[in-house]
């Protein structure tokens, strides 16, 4: 009797196809090759699999495309029991792979969700990494953090679904996610993720003009590195231009460059960073250019069109940040960031360019220049003296007005707009001396300064 085994699936039909792929990518973690069968019942009887043209490069499709990265997939059709199944093999030691940004391991014939634990067990086996770097035990302990963005943070990887946690205190939560020892010191990747002392450096500039001769704004912003992450989007999106559109009676507003596309190549900039005293990262914004870069480079020479196109896993130079960024959905699958940049640009026919070499890795977003769109800051100005509040600017004002402890997810979920979009908002009616937060993130609340 035909069984089920940690190197072996049964799927009944390709109507399965999906678990199918899930199936592959938990045998390729736990033993580098895995063999499904279509046309098989779960109890090892053969059924048989229908063939039309286009099964067999239907099952080559899902798996290219959700599969990362790509391992070796033979695809052939066989003859059991008089009847015709189809046999997909797969092998590859690139681990750890992902199905459809999730990652899975095989116990026995399950294909069971990775927790952070064995998923930063690949990572560190990984060459070239500097994950003892990351395991060094500080001098700072767990009154040290940001409590308040430790707590934002569990509640974000809980929603994800990659975090199943009811947050304590500091210590615990902190244990749970490997950067702290039992003394209660923070390590390296903990001290540098939630400090409150400002671990990480980041430089934002702005540039008037192409030469760089002399800037018009210049920032030096200390802080971890999730409050980095943050500061770093809410200047770039600050600081770029939209174009504005009225639809029905909203007026809609379209980032010159897809929030997306930066966020993912931001994130990325602070997971792979080599963080080395003296080092920063770096956002610098000229009439043409939005530039991103961060110390280190990619390890091995390794190419963004290779992570993009499957052809390599992720080179993970800090395997235990990364994986806390991956918790909380800052990260999706590892080493598939590149290829959704790179698609968010096509779309929008962004032009981009990278360079990789030993001093770091810098990637530049070219701006769209033309008359239809302009200046955020100065369109601002404008909008104060001619033209009233957005919709989106009253929907929150009334929404807080009603309920000032509504968090900025629930605003986005009742507005229908990304929560990026209700930040960058709540911080121009900050700005402009509408909203005001009273108290701290934990426990204060919003007031509404002047509502008409």
């Amino acid at each position: 009797m035909r069984r089920e085994t940690e190197t072996l699936e049964f799927k009944k039909t390709t109507t399965q196809l999906k678990e199918a792929v899930i199936s592959v990518c938990a045998m390729l973690n736990k033993h580098e090759e895995g063999i499904v069968y279509f046309g098989i019942k779960d109890d090892g009887s053969v059924c048989g699999q229908e063939i039309g043209k286009k099964t067999t490069s239907d099952i080559s499709h899902e798996l290219r495309n959700n599969l990362k990265p790509i391992p070796n997939i033979t695809i052939m059709t066989e003859e059991m029991d008089g009847k015709t199944v189809i046999k997909v093999e797969a092998d590859g030691d690139d681990t750890p792979y992902s199905a459809y940004g999730r990652y899975y391991i095989r116990v026995d014939d399950a294909d069971i969700f990775m927790d952070s634990k064995q998923l930063w067990k690949f990572f560190e086996s990984k060459s070239k990494t500097y994950s003892k770097w990351e395991e060094e035990i500080t001098n700072h302990n767990i009154y040290d953090v940001n409590e308040d963005l430790l707590i934002q943070y569990i509640r974000d990887a809980n929603e994800t679904g990659r975090l199943n946690y009811v947050y304590r205190n500091s210590r615990e939560a902190l244990s749970k996610l490997g950067l702290v020892n039992n003394e209660g010191f923070l390590n390296n990747a903990g001290y540098f993720l939630f400090g409150n002392d400002g671990p990480v450096l980041l430089k934002e500039v702005i540039y008037p003009t192409d030469e760089r001769s002399s800037f018009t704004d210049l920032k030096q912003f200390k802080g971890n590195i999730l409050e980095c992450i943050n500061e770093g989007m809410k200047y770039i999106q600050n600081n770029i231009h939209y174009e504005s559109e009225i639809v029905g009676s909203r007026r809609e507003e379209t980032p010159e460059i897809p929030v997306e596309a930066l966020r993912e190549i931001l994130i990325n900039s602070f997971a792979h960073c080599h963080y080395q005293e003296g080092d920063y990262n770096e956002i610098t914004i000229t009439r043409s250019k939005v530039r991103i870069y961060n110390p280190g480079g990619i390890l091995n020479n390794t190419k963004p069109t290779d992570f993009a196109s499957g052809k390599v896993g992720s080179k993970i130079r800090n395997p235990l940040i990364a994986t806390v960024l991956f918790k909380n959905g800052m990260i999706d699958a590892f080493g598939t960031g590149f290829d959704r940049a790179f698609r968010l640009c096509a779309n929008r026919s962004i032009e981009y360019s990278y360079q990789n070499d030993e001093y770091g890795f810098t990637f530049i977003f070219n701006r769209k220049l033309n008359d239809k769109i302009s200046d955020k800051k100065n369109d601002k100005i404008k909008n104060q003296v001619v033209a009233k509040k957005t919709d989106i600017d009253e929907m929150i004002l009334k929404l807080l007005a009603k309920n000032p402890y509504t968090t900025i997810p629930k605003l986005a979920e009742s507005i229908g707009k990304s929560t990026p979009t209700i930040k960058r908002h709540i911080d121009i009616l900050v700005s402009e001396g509408e909203l005001e937060r009273v108290g701290s993130r934990k426990s204060g609340y919003w007031q509404v300064i002047n509502l008409e």
